[in-house]
């Protein structure tokens, strides 16, 4: 048994929604990142709570490596940021991911829905 407590709650709490244009290159970028199913899964678990690397593979079952090459996609595109420390049963310190956003949004239109979609989430 560890004497560090397995997780800090998070010191982070989601900024205001992310709202993306199709044309906007930060979309560009979302898209990209969220191409594979795994990436989608890891993102939604951290949505669901946030995690450390090990307890993610352990709830969508994969390797750490293939775990941590998913962080790092959702990272770089701006979804998910470290947001505490979690500790191993070894007493390792481990990031503890959460959303960067309470919410991702995609618009297509014209920029007066945007202007609504912000509204609606204030």
């Amino acid at each position: 048994m560890s004497l560090l407590p397995l997780r800090e709650e998070p010191q982070s709490t989601p900024t205001d929604p992310c709202i993306l244009e199709f044309d906007d290159e930060v979309a560009d970028e979302v898209f990209e990142a969220l191409t594979a199913s795994t990436t989608r899964t890891v993102l939604a678990t951290i949505y669901d709570h946030p995690s450390t690397s090990t307890d993610i593979r352990d709830e969508i079952d994969t390797s750490l490596q293939n775990v941590h090459y998913h962080l790092q996609k959702l990272e770089e595109a701006g979804l998910i940021e470290p947001a505490g420390i979690g500790y191993s049963e070894k007493g390792t310190e481990m990031a503890v991911y959460a959303p960067a956003n309470e919410a991702v949004a995609l618009v297509a239109g014209q920029d007066a829905h945007h202007h609504h979609l912000s509204e609606f989430f204030s």
